[in-house]
């Protein structure tokens, strides 16, 4: 898994860099910041996160969740929310539900998503390092209600820029 972020950072950067030198000026200069982010604890593990910011695009990638006990099988509907805490105030960044409207039941592990946007211009990345949560919370069949969180760690892969 590591060599696939790796590949991936690699293309994107490439792709950034090429896309750069085409649609800048002379003294117009990309800057490219890469983070990649991870966390795991008893019940859950989440890996391969990235977040890829340039002056024209933010993109949000949620990594891969995997549970660690299997103890959710009958989850009937789940909301996953990555935020920021600022202070007393939760930024969320992304944030998705799911439900199963047929009486069964869905799978909380795998790819979490992407999103674009201005995802980070309203937080600011000084934020990130160690304020990055994820938050899990799930309806079973019996409609019982559970939340979990997880604090992620956030990465700097890219040197910032010297102004």
């Amino acid at each position: 898994m590591k060599k696939i972020v790796v590949i991936l950072l690699s293309a994107l950067a490439c792709c950034t860099m090429f896309i750069g030198c085409s649609n800048s000026s002379a003294n117009q200069e990309q800057h490219l910041s890469v983070y990649s982010f991870s966390g795991e604890d008893e019940q859950f593990a989440i890996s391969n996160g990235v977040i890829v910011l340039n002056s024209t695009e933010e993109t949000f990638y949620g990594g891969d969740l995997k549970e660690k006990q299997d103890k959710l099988s009958d989850i009937a509907a789940y909301t996953k929310t990555f935020y920021v805490m600022s202070g007393n105030e939760k930024k969320v960044l992304m944030s998705f539900v799911v439900e199963d409207m047929t009486g069964g039941t869905v799978n909380i592990s795998g790819d979490i998503g992407k999103i674009s946007g201005d995802i980070m211009t309203k937080i600011g990345t000084d934020e990130l390092q160690n304020n990055l949560f994820f938050e899990l919370k799930t309806t079973d069949l019996n409609g019982e209600e559970n939340e979990y969180q997880l604090q992620l760690t956030v990465t700097e892969v890219t040197e910032k820029a010297d102004n």
